[in-house]
């Protein structure tokens, strides 16, 4: 009897450690395979799937920078430094929002990251890329239990991308189409003349799409509650939405004229002030635009604006 006992319970122990120590499994992968270049987007997938018995809970925080992270290294095995808008996040004193999620057996959860939010990735080469969650948000501590992914080999040609990737182009030629370290007057008046001269992919080079998506208190609900492929969805919406002026019409309205009058910035935050002129039947309509601009990796970008209405002539 005790012999039974003593199996029964070596049973029971066997099994409580199996579910304690029973993790789900991370991976990742390219989300659009293409040859990439330095300073373009590189979206990867990271899936979380749980091959166990048992529902398997994780937190998950809306920053995803608080959850994940990556490691991106040369064949050298050189790690490559954070990018500029991982250290701003990190360094960041706001509070951090997060859902708890359970994974049942034989599910699978997956979300799309830009590389460029983690590691700055700004030369040519091949690279070694890894990723690491943290089921209890512990991205910043060396103590908190961790789940590490597979590797995948990264290739960063200093040529052109893929024709496919088509809105990289400068419209009607085969030039790569980059966001450059401009001041945030050149920012805004760039994106004013390619609106001038319906250069779509032009005049978003410097739209920050998601911040301009958040600033409606009703899309911002919305956007909130979408997983992460419906938040992309509602972004090419919008981006759509914008060119056909259903939505934010006062951004994309051409105008006839434009001065910039005043222009204000700091380290990461500047304004950019403008006179715009729209001509109408027999008079123009004069309005005073401010642009909110912020720096990220190094580049300005319009997150917000403010128009004033300044009479006819």
């Amino acid at each position: 009897m005790y012999a039974r006992r003593t199996i029964l319970a070596a049973i029971i122990a066997a099994t409580v450690c199996t579910m304690a120590t029973a993790q789900a499994e991370l991976s990742i992968a390219f989300f659009d395979k293409r040859i990439y270049v330095p300073g373009i987007e590189i979206p990867v997938k990271v899936s979380i799937r749980n091959d166990t018995s048992q529902a398997w809970r994780f937190k998950l925080a809306d920053e995803k920078r608080l959850s994940v992270s990556f490691d991106v290294r040369t064949l050298g095995n050189r790690p490559l430094e954070a990018s500029d808008s991982w250290k701003r996040a990190m360094a960041a004193s706001s509070p951090a929002f997060y859902r708890e999620l359970a994974i049942q057996p034989g599910e699978e959860y997956s979300f799309v990251e830009d590389l460029r939010n983690f590691v700055a990735v700004l030369e040519p080469g091949t690279y070694i890329v890894s990723c690491t969650l943290w089921p209890e948000l512990g991205s910043l501590s060396g103590s908190a239990p961790f789940i590490r992914s597979n590797a995948l080999n990264l290739s960063v040609r200093p040529g052109s991308p893929a024709p496919g990737a088509t809105e990289i182009f400068r419209t009607g030629t085969a030039e790569i189409l980059r966001a450059e370290r401009i001041g945030p007057d050149e920012v805004v008046g760039r994106t004013i003349k390619a609106r001038q001269k319906n250069l779509w992919n032009e005049f978003f080079l410097y739209l920050d799409l998601e911040r301009l998506l958040r600033n409606n208190q009703d899309k911002q609900r919305s956007y909130d509650r979408e997983s992460d492929d419906g938040r992309r969805r509602m972004l090419e919406n919008y981006r759509t939405d914008l060119k056909q002026s259903t939505v934010d019409a006062d951004i994309v309205v051409i105008p006839t004229s434009f001065e910039i009058t005043e222009t204000r910035y700091g380290p990461l935050y500047g304004t950019v002030t403008v006179i715009q002129k729209f001509a109408y039947d027999g008079f123009s309509m004069i309005k005073e635009y401010t642009y909110e601009l912020e720096k990220q990796d190094d580049i300005w970008y319009i997150v917000s604006y403010v128009v004033r209405n300044k009479g006819t002539e």
